[in-house]
């Protein structure tokens, strides 16, 4: 018996579980990123994996599954199932909040509120026009996540000098609430990059310094195409803040 089966031997003895309500006691609490990996693949997946942290196995209608991880961060994960792929593994990316499996999209927008659009965030970038490395790499974290989406702008309203700059310069944006306890708001509904980008620069033409650059997500998957598009866009903004 091979090593790494004889881990497994020891480990899947008191892990072995059903998560199919989504829910997974094992994890820690926060947002963690899990792989999903085809039983067969298992013996392959040990040229990229060393460690199998929370390792769950799951049989559902006679088919093996096992899902594993503690990733941080979505680029981390996407890395890592790129490995996975190459070295010929079915695998597919997993996200849970406080032990409850949820959207992958739902899960890179909530990072990056946490980190952008936070007051503290929104305090040190005060007075910036420029678009920021944690931006972009949000905005690349949705292109790889292969997931639809439009973009907005979101906005923290936390004054009424704020209230009142907005209310100078929407038209007939579309206006959500995407965070009560912060005042935050999503604001319009643009398909291109190009032009998110333009109004972005409207709104801080008009003195609001806190613009932040959001992606609404869906769950439907994009064309091959348009993420090829998407990726040339963002490289070229990279470039962009490189030579700033």
């Amino acid at each position: 018996m091979k090593p790494l089966l004889k881990y497994l031997a020891i480990v899947i003895g008191f892990l072995t579980a059903s998560i199919s309500n989504g829910f997974n006691p094992n994890l820690p609490k926060g947002i963690v990123y899990q792989i999903s990996l085809n039983g067969n693949d298992l013996q392959k997946s040990q040229a990229v994996i060393t460690e199998y942290h929370y390792l769950t196995h799951i049989i559902n209608n006679n088919v093996s599954t096992y899902i594993f991880g503690k990733y941080q961060r979505f680029s981390e994960v996407d890395s890592i199932q790129n490995l996975l792929t190459k070295a010929g593994c079915n695998s597919t990316i997993l996200a849970y909040k406080n032990q409850n499996e949820i959207p992958l999209a739902e899960a890179i927008s909530m990072q990056y509120k946490n980190d952008m659009l936070t007051e503290e965030a929104s305090t040190q970038r005060k007075g910036s026009k420029k678009i920021t490395v944690k931006e972009v790499n949000y905005l690349l974290d949705v292109q790889k996540s292969g997931l639809k989406h439009y973009y907005a702008l979101a906005i923290p309203v936390n004054s009424i000098e704020t209230v009142d700059k907005l209310l100078e310069q929407i038209d007939n944006e579309q206006i959500i609430e995407i965070s009560t306890s912060d005042d935050i708001y999503s604001i319009g509904h643009y398909e291109k990059f190009e032009d998110v980008l333009n109004a972005r620069k409207h709104f801080i033409d008009g003195d609001i310094n806190d613009v932040f650059i959001m992606a609404q997500i869906t769950d439907e998957r994009i064309e091959v195409d348009e993420t090829d598009n998407f990726a040339i866009t963002i490289q070229n903004l990279v470039n962009d803040l490189a030579n700033n």
